[in-house]
């Protein structure tokens, strides 16, 4: 069951909706000349202005990466919302499978990449 979100949940929010009508507006425009779903999203980020703001532009590379891979544009909407109000970062909101099987290692420390926690202990004896 997918929870009830508030619908006035900060910056992650807003630019999710939009890019989600940003890449509908640019599919409904140019439908005829777009090979895939996902070029809606990549046109729309290619027409923001340089100086536009990053959220936006993480929110619809996000947006293309999922429909590419096969993913609906409202599921990712959903998604994101859910990984908002759960609250998580807004990399993980937007990328919601980063890093999810990664565990902390290998670590990286002064002493090089360590492979575990095991690896990252010095026994007596040995060096």
């Amino acid at each position: 069951m997918k929870p009830r979100l508030h619908p006035d949940m900060g910056q992650v929010v807003l630019c999710a909706r939009v890019a989600q009508r940003l890449a509908f507006r640019e599919w409904r425009n140019h439908a005829d000349v777009m090979a895939t779903p996902a070029d809606g999203p990549r046109w729309a980020l290619r027409k923001l202005p340089a100086d536009y703001d990053g959220m936006m532009r993480l929110a619809l590379h996000s947006l293309t990466v999922y429909v590419d891979s096969g993913m609906n544009s409202v599921d990712w909407l959903q998604n994101v919302l859910e990984a908002s109000h759960f609250g998580s970062t807004f990399r993980r909101c937007f990328f919601f499978d980063y890093k999810e099987t990664r565990r902390p290692y290998p670590r990286v420390t002064n002493r090089g990449v360590h492979s575990s926690p095991k690896a990252a202990t010095v026994r007596k004896g040995r060096a």
